[in-house]
């Protein structure tokens, strides 16, 4: 009786050890994440070519490896380094990348790279951003460079679209926060500065020319003003002079007469109304 008990409990253990050994486990893979399936041993030892689908996947954790990989955009900001110009100017660069995997690619990357996403980031695709900007900047001047920045980046984005995208990383942005060395950047300052200097007395003059229009203007419109007004009374003269008969003066005379005649050196009065 005590043999089979102990019998009993050596099974017991045995099946609970089994449990925690045995190399039946699964794997949850997220969404926004694809899995790799990796065998660890016999023929078809490596990569299996096989794009695991967003779930559990069951598998011999004695023989094989699942590998994660995420699919969503992934931002990566590297360490400023320097970028020489092809007239030997030094700008810092700052650069920021956005980008993301093509699913379809991730069993390429594994095979070729062997690393995890993190270290292919800071091994790989952090030499080929280093590259690309040092690349573009040998095709540009120092001036070109501040003058065409936009071109500069596409230059630099465009390297990067070959590169990166031929390996299964799709680039989707990129931010430089290029600086330009002191000296350079003081030149731009003071090239800044006398620009707006002549951009303030260009606009300073037209003001004042403005404002000299507005006042020789004004003055044409007082002397326009001024001759009509002119104009107007001569022409009222002329049209009471023309309607003035000599009746209708002596008409005026005698409503504006007060009664009273006038006096000569003789003492005499007379009145000469001249009616007939």
């Amino acid at each position: 009786m005590t043999r089979k008990i102990t019998i009993g409990v050596i099974a017991f253990f045995v099946v609970i050890i089994l449990l925690f050994v045995q190399p039946i486990s699964f794997e949850n893979i997220d969404a926004g994440n694809v899995g790799i399936k990796i065998n660890l041993y016999g023929t078809d030892k490596g990569v299996d070519n096989i794009t695991l689908v967003t779930g559990r996947v069951w598998y011999n954790s004695w023989t094989t490896k699942i590998i994660e990989f995420p699919t969503f955009t992934q931002s990566v900001d590297y360490d400023p380094f320097v970028i020489t110009t092809k007239d030997a100017a030094e700008f810092k660069v700052d650069p920021k990348l956005n980008y993301h995997i093509n699913p379809d690619k991730v069993p390429q990357i594994y095979r070729q790279y062997r690393r995890p996403l993190g270290e292919i980031q800071q091994g790989f695709m952090k030499n080929t951003i280093y590259d690309a900007y040092r690349i573009a900047a040998n095709s540009f001047t120092s001036d070109s460079v501040m003058s065409n920045r936009e071109v500069f980046e596409n230059r630099v984005q465009n390297i990067l679209t070959q590169t990166l995208g031929k390996d299964g990383f799709i680039y989707d942005q990129l931010t430089s926060a290029i600086t330009p060395p002191p000296s350079l950047r003081q030149m731009i300052d003071e090239k800044n500065t006398s620009i707006q200097a002549r951009l303030k007395a260009e606009n300073m003059a037209k003001q004042a020319e403005a404002e000299a229009k507005v006042l020789v203007a004004k003055a044409e419109g007082q002397a326009k003003a001024t001759l009509i007004r002119a104009h107007a009374e001569a022409e009222a003269n002329e049209l009471r002079r023309k309607t003035l008969t000599p009746l209708l003066i002596q008409q005026e005379w005698v409503a504006k007469w007060n009664g009273v005649l006038p006096t000569t050196s003789a003492g005499g009065a007379s009145l000469m109304l001249g009616i007939k």
